[in-house]
């Protein structure tokens, strides 16, 4: 009678294991794709954690990304060479047929492959700005006041447009027809609240210093809540009854949170962490802004943050930038370009943050990450904010994008996105863009290949991206737009 020995059993389980491990790694594909450099961080997370996650990738499938830009993306992808692509921006029909009839690899034709809403990413307004008082105080800007800025028709910042877009706070309390309200910070005394992220990620500590007489026995409670999706969703922090002193407050704390705060029953104002500024809804003060010549930082290459910038002032202040949008600054400029001084090039988004960081009086439009990542390395550096179709100024965040996008208007059948720059939603953050995945339908590459990717665009969309956009300078979709990501998906052939 034949028989196992326990030894002997552990060992052929043992050599199974190891015969089916190894013909997983020995089946794995690896996807080329490549496109969009913007989003090369965000990339890198989901395509590792996608190759290691073996619920959804048994067979530890790998993607290769390469940051070669959007316009080599698209131009890969049609020439077959990427079965995967990221880009900023969909091509227009004439782009499409020039790129397949000059670059179009076997079977390529107009129509067989998608284009799928991904994420989306804030472009800010940077600056850099001595002299202004209150110091550290945000400078607000109207798309007019944007748009004439990078038209070079404001040419000072103490220009009457832009402190128009910041007066005074009794011009404020005027015009909204409420009684004067203290400010958040520096209350003459009375009350100064504070933030800053502790060494614990997860964690932000909140500082109140409330002056005894700002109490009196009609006083109502210290209230501080958080949002992180423009006041849909209300965190509670705080609501007691204060003591004069000192209190320090332990918040949760996660990229893109505002802290709301209440005193005696009146609203003072919100503060976020990453944006380091201070948004003081109906209470701002008089700001002064020196007489200083405008440095506008342009790009110098060609890129798609060019053209989404340029359509923002477009669709916004059309009598200004009436030109077509394109990925060329000086294409889509109105007129020619000063070669007096006052205009500046520079190369990337980095090259942008760095010129506008070195010079005081600059001006530039720039991605939010790569922002963030030059203040986590100490540089000091300035983000305008931009006034919104609520009439709010909201500096740029990722939620703020978020919820903006909520109210863009999305062609099912080709998966652009149409931005409502004018959208009444409070919180909202009127400039960004949305990056799309270029994959196959039906007869181009291998059917395994593009069953890959098609697994892959479904766990960005609905894993990583959700889990991990927001740490990354980016934003998920929101639930209208990403319904609509996932049906296009669905089109992707296997």
């Amino acid at each position: 009678m034949f028989s196992l020995t326990k030894h002997k059993i552990a060992t052929a389980i043992l050599t199974l294991l190891a015969v089916t491990a190894f013909s997983s790694v020995a089946n794995a594909a690896t996807i080329v794709s490549g496109g969009e450099e913007s989003i090369s961080s965000l990339m890198e997370s989901c395509r590792l954690s996608f190759a290691g996650d073996v619920t959804i990738n048994a067979a530890g499938d790998k993607f290769e990304y390469n940051t070669v830009g959007s316009g080599t993306g698209h131009a890969n992808f049609f020439k077959n060479e990427y079965t995967f692509a990221l880009t900023a921006r969909p091509w227009r029909a004439s782009e499409i047929t020039t790129a397949v009839s000059t670059t179009g690899g076997a079977n390529r034709t107009l129509t067989n492959f998608v284009y799928v809403p991904m994420f989306s990413t804030p472009i800010a307004v940077v600056y850099k700005l001595d002299g202004v008082k209150p110091t550290g105080t945000a400078v607000q800007m109207s798309s007019a006041t944007v748009a004439k800025i990078f038209a070079g028709q404001i040419t000072r910042w103490n220009d009457p447009a832009i402190l128009a877009d910041n007066p005074p706070i009794s011009q404020i309390n005027a015009a909204v027809q409420q009684p004067a309200q203290p400010r958040l910070s520096a209350l003459k005394g009375r009350l100064k609240v504070t933030a800053a992220r502790a060494k614990n990620p997860t964690k932000a500590t909140l500082v109140v210093n409330l002056n005894s007489a700002a109490i009196t026995r009609a006083t109502k409670n210290l209230v501080i809540t958080s949002t992180i999706d423009g006041g849909k969703t209300i965190r509670k922090i705080y609501n007691k009854r204060p003591k004069a002193g000192v209190l320090t407050i332990s918040a949760p704390y996660q990229s893109g949170v505002v802290y709301l705060v209440k005193y005696d029953g009146r609203t003072l104002g919100n503060i976020s962490i990453d944006s380091r500024e201070v948004a003081v809804p109906n209470t701002s003060v008089s700001i002064e802004l020196p007489d200083t010549l405008i440095t506008v930082v342009k790009r110098k290459d060609t890129t798609e943050t060019t053209n989404n910038f340029v359509n923002y002032l477009n669709k916004t202040q059309s009598t200004i930038w009436s030109k077509t949008p394109s990925d060329a600054f000086d294409s889509s400029f109105p007129g020619v370009v000063p070669i007096d001084g006052s205009f500046v090039a520079a190369q990337t988004n980095d090259g942008v943050v760095s010129a506008v960081s070195d010079r005081d009086g600059s001006i530039g439009y720039a991605e939010l990450f790569s922002i963030n990542e030059r203040r986590a390395n100490g540089v000091s550096i300035s983000t305008a904010k931009i006034k919104n179709g609520a009439g709010e100024f909201v500096a740029p965040n990722t939620s703020g994008v978020r919820l903006a996008l909520s109210t863009a208007s999305v062609d099912a059948a080709t998966g652009v996105v149409t931005h409502n720059y004018e959208n009444a939603l409070s919180g909202a953050y009127p400039i960004s863009f949305v990056t799309y995945g270029l994959a196959n339908t039906s007869g181009v590459g291998l059917p395994a290949y593009n069953a890959i990717v098609k697994t892959f665009v479904n766990y960005v969309l609905n894993t990583c991206a959700p889990k991990t956009a927001k740490f990354k300078g980016h934003a998920d979709l929101p639930d209208s737009i990403l319904s609509i990501s996932n049906s296009i998906s669905a089109r992707i052939a296997t």
